[in-house]
């Protein structure tokens, strides 16, 4: 049980440290472009890897942890980020079953169509409090450019990932059971 917990605990401070080393370099990065509108959340693809990849009752707690994280170099809330993660999250254990991410060009459509989710579920809360859904269209499309280049980059991220996580000594060993 020990090196179980280690390892779990090292999985999750390297995550964590991967999402950091992120949000410094896009929010150094891509305003010193002259890219100021569009925001990389790698949070979202990292959400997505574990929702997809890894089959835990702790997921609900590692989202918290990595909106947390995120919210710190964001505008954004933590709590809307959470409640999108945990609900995308749900969505993501009923199709993971049916997903195959056999390929780049499968990893960069199933992270492009569950970002679309993410988004149309956080302009919809976002909306709902605004009590006008005259915005929304506005809302979503500016998120469109950040999720194409995140779908882009998602089978280098996965694949990271997976090795952070250990995801295949997982599945020969007990089925992905965390």
């Amino acid at each position: 049980m020990q090196p179980r917990f280690s390892r779990l605990m090292l999985s999750t401070f390297m995550t964590l440290g991967i999402l950091i080393a992120l949000e410094i370099g896009t929010s150094a990065f891509f305003p010193a472009l002259g890219w100021r509108e569009y925001r990389l959340a790698f949070n979202v693809v990292i959400i997505l890897f574990m929702a997809l990849k890894l089959t835990t009752p702790l997921l609900p707690w590692f989202v918290m942890m990595l909106q947390l994280v995120h919210a710190a170099f964001s505008v954004e809330g933590w709590a809307l980020g959470t409640l999108v993660g945990i609900l995308v999250s749900l969505i993501a254990s009923y199709l993971k079953e049916i997903l195959q991410f056999s390929s780049a060009i499968a990893t960069i459509v199933t992270v492009q169509l569950f970002q679309i989710v993410w988004y149309v579920l956080t302009v919809s809360v976002i909306c709902l409090k605004l009590g006008t859904f005259e915005s929304f269209s506005l809302l979503f499309w500016n998120a469109m450019p950040g999720t194409l280049l995140l779908s882009l980059l998602s089978p280098v991220l996965f694949n990271l990932l997976n090795r952070v996580w250990n995801v295949e000594e997982m599945v020969n060993r007990s089925g992905m059971e965390i």
